[in-house]
């Protein structure tokens, strides 16, 4: 029973100790205004071509935006990736 006792005490301390340091994890995030609309994507276009087409012009990704044009006639916005900074 002690050996069980001085394990789960140690097993806490342990993910106190990494809980309270102060490590700083890199995620990767998309900013939504770093983005560019570049074509139009009729229904034969689809994601996969619109994501193709913005990789060629070094852009992470891209896919049809349904919002800013609607439903009948949505654009091909590709966009890239910004890395959220901690403050040190």
């Amino acid at each position: 029973m002690d050996i069980l006792k001085t394990f789960v005490t140690i097993f806490l301390v342990v993910i106190l100790t990494i809980s309270f340091s102060h490590n700083n994890i890199l995620a990767k995030s998309v900013d939504q205004q770093i983005y560019r609309c570049i074509d139009h994507c009729p229904q034969f276009y689809g994601n996969r071509k619109c994501y193709m087409d913005c990789r060629k012009q070094y852009y992470d990704g891209g896919q049809c935006d349904y919002i800013i044009k609607g439903p009948t006639t949505p654009l091909c916005c590709c966009y890239n990736y910004t890395i959220a900074l901690s403050p040190n």
